[in-house]
């Protein structure tokens, strides 16, 4: 996993930061942040028999079936992140 350093006072991610954000069995596929700007990951499970979606936001997970269902979720409560 790539590590960033970030000096300021707010970290700001783009759609490019994606793969900082893939580990384990787990590839982001989209970023968003939450009110507080932190970032939200929306991941895909690599593990064919388990394909499951995951988005991750402060110390929770909350896992879905589709897709469509995680952004669901996502856009009901976070924002965009700029950028690519």
């Amino acid at each position: 996993m790539k590590h960033k350093l970030f000096y300021g006072t707010q970290p700001t991610f783009t759609n490019a930061d994606r793969s900082n954000f893939s580990r384990g069995k787990y590839e982001c596929k989209a970023l968003m942040k939450n009110a507080k700007g932190a970032p939200v990951v929306i991941s895909q499970s690599t593990n064919l028999d388990f394909p499951v979606w995951k988005v991750e936001h402060d110390f929770s997970t909350v896992v879905f079936a589709t897709y469509e269902e995680a952004m669901a979720y996502c856009n009901r409560r976070f924002s965009p992140v700029g950028g690519r």
